[in-house]
């Protein structure tokens, strides 16, 4: 093998230099490709990280969109779900029922035919406004007794009156008779007042007697002269005796007839009345008043005086009706059913194991809804009334029962609810605000912040609330950046894309 010679190796060193710059040139031009590539490769990662992101972001229902101009009118705010130490408390089921108290099972307490039956299943009623009106052949005959024993007063009022008045007069007739006064006399002194029958006897016994006295004492000087014969004066003083032994014997007579027969006006006067109030006492057991009474009128055809009306004995709402126009109603049938829905009795069933927990309530429990806008919405306070006094043999459960406001007829009777028994014993949950949890189509939801505008909605099982702070039971971990004002807004905008996509 031949050695190349110098220039050649020169030469060669000639092309190897260049070729080196060259070679080094496109080995550095080269790192610094590779370089420039790796970044490329870097951000084109990124954007494809970026894009499979919003591309899962879009296909995700859960997720939605709330632009940033949106916040600060919604008042949104973002808080981290919390690890904290609560009582570990149990929820009982319990119900919404009727408060007992304000029902009023309404009957008729006569037997008919309705007439008029003027409100509705459902409606609301006043105190005192009529719910029916009964056409009723006792309430009719009741009144015509009432109305028959007021014209038999009436006249025995009168009778008695004339009575009275007449005795008074009599009397003083008697008193002026035995003061030997005379006809005229006595005439002038009563003039016209009322003495009735006895004016004639009392008149007429003493006129007579005067006229046998004026006799007898004419004749009995002019006997003594010899003038008159004895027999004469003996006719004439025997008519006078027989005079006065009548005016006596109507005197004593009357002195006791008098007051008897004023006496009788008076007691047919009391028998009257109490015939009225006979009457009256028959149709207040019919549920009438003296009021109600005052004028009747069993003519007239406008009185319709064998109507009987049943009326609302305080203000509620009509839950049942029973009856129609022109039914027969009797005495055992239940017409209406009135309740008083503005308190409501919340009723559970405290299971034995949980009696202890009873002690932690005090005097009030906390209860929510099954269902609503949210469970912070859904929790009342009812204040206990009863506490149960002896332990079902068959269920094992004591029965409590609440009283609570309910303005607003949120409550239902007949709704399920969930009441809080509290508990001594503590364990670290999470929690996030009561305003935080908001219920989508019946699940309890909280919304969770993914990205800068970016939310998802994610179910969660609720347990106890403390101090506003609702436990989360599942759904959420510690550190989820959850919505915690301004939810109802996201709820909002959740319902109106779906609405959207439904149209």
């Amino acid at each position: 093998m031949t050695m190349p010679s110098t220039k050649n190796k020169i030469k060669s060193r000639r092309v190897l230099i260049p070729l080196g710059y060259l070679l080094s040139a496109f080995v550095g031009g080269g790192i610094v490709f590779a370089i420039l590539s790796q970044q490329q490769v870097i951000n084109v990662a990124d954007d494809g990280a970026t894009e499979a992101t919003e591309e899962s972001v879009a296909g995700d229902e859960n997720i939605f969109n709330l632009p940033k101009p949106m916040w600060e009118s919604a008042k949104l705010k973002v808080g981290l779900a919390q690890t904290k130490m609560m009582a570990v408390s149990t929820w009982a089921t319990g119900k919404v029922v009727l408060n007992e108290d304000r029902v009023a099972h309404i009957y008729s307490i006569t037997e008919g035919v309705a007439y008029q039956v003027p409100v509705n299943l459902g409606q609301r009623v006043e105190k005192g406004q009529i719910l029916a009106v009964i056409d009723s052949r006792e309430v009719g005959s009741a009144k015509l007794e009432l109305y028959q024993a007021r014209l038999q007063e009436e006249f025995a009022k009168q009778a008695n009156d004339f009575a009275q008045k007449v005795k008074k007069n009599a009397n003083e007739l008697l008193d002026a008779l035995e003061a030997n006064k005379t006809v005229e006399g006595i005439n002038e002194m009563l003039g016209d007042r009322p003495i009735g029958k006895y004016r004639e006897q009392l008149l007429t016994a003493y006129a007579e007697l005067i006229r046998a006295r004026l006799d007898y004492e004419r004749l009995e000087p002019v006997a003594a002269s010899g003038a008159v014969a004895g027999k004469q004066l003996i006719e004439v003083e025997a008519k006078f005796q027989a005079a006065e032994a009548t005016y006596k014997a109507v005197v004593e007579q009357l002195r006791f007839s008098i007051p008897q027969d004023a006496l009788q006006t008076e007691q047919a006067l009391q028998q009257a009345r109490q015939a009225v109030d006979v009457a009256m006492a028959k149709l207040s057991i019919l549920g009438y008043f003296e009021k109600d009474l005052q004028d009747l009128k069993p003519l007239d055809p406008e009185e319709c005086i064998s109507h009987f009306v049943v009326r609302a004995p305080f203000a509620g709402t009509i839950i049942a009706k029973n009856v129609v126009l022109a039914e027969r109603v009797g005495t055992d049938t239940e017409m209406f059913r009135l309740a008083d829905l503005s308190t409501v009795w919340v009723q559970a069933d405290i299971y034995q194991k949980d009696l202890p927990n009873i002690e932690l309530l005090g005097d009030t429990i906390q209860f929510r809804a099954v269902s609503g806008s949210s469970a912070a919405d859904h929790t009342h306070e009812a204040k206990i009334f009863y506490r149960g006094d002896v332990v079902d043999a068959d269920t094992r459960t004591l029965l409590l029962r609440a009283v609570t406001d309910n303005p607003d007829n949120h409550l239902k009777p007949g709704m399920f609810v969930e009441i809080n028994l509290p508990s001594n014993v503590s364990t670290k949950v999470i929690a996030v605000p009561t305003t935080a949890v908001q219920e989508v189509k019946g699940e309890q939801t909280v919304f969770v912040k993914v990205g800068e505008t970016k939310f998802r909605k994610v179910p969660v099982v609720v347990g106890p609330i403390v101090d506003d702070m609702i436990a989360i039971e599942e759904g959420l971990k510690a550190g989820d950046n959850v919505v915690t004002s301004g939810a109802f807004v996201l709820k909002s905008e959740l319902m109106k894309d779906e609405i959207g996509e439904d149209d």
